[in-house]
């Protein structure tokens, strides 16, 4: 018998992340939404991971368009 190794990457759908958002709400919603629509079964080592920007977002750490023109003048 000889294993399979690989990885698979899925972008999932997600409401728009606002500051003060329950990310932890958010994510498992969407995973559980996804895994019910694809038919996916989560197995033993699976990894749901999100991107560093929605974490800023919902932490309202983020820099807007006039922020980053003001730095570049």
């Amino acid at each position: 018998m000889s294993r399979m190794y690989g990885t698979v990457s899925m972008g999932l759908r997600a409401p728009i992340i606002r500051q003060g958002d329950d990310l932890a709400k958010i994510v498992t919603g969407s995973v559980l939404d996804a895994m019910k629509e694809e038919g996916l079964v989560p197995r033993d080592r699976d990894v749901v991971c999100m991107t560093e920007a929605i974490v800023a977002r919902a932490q309202g750490n983020y820099a807007s368009v006039d922020n980053i023109a003001t730095d570049v003048r």
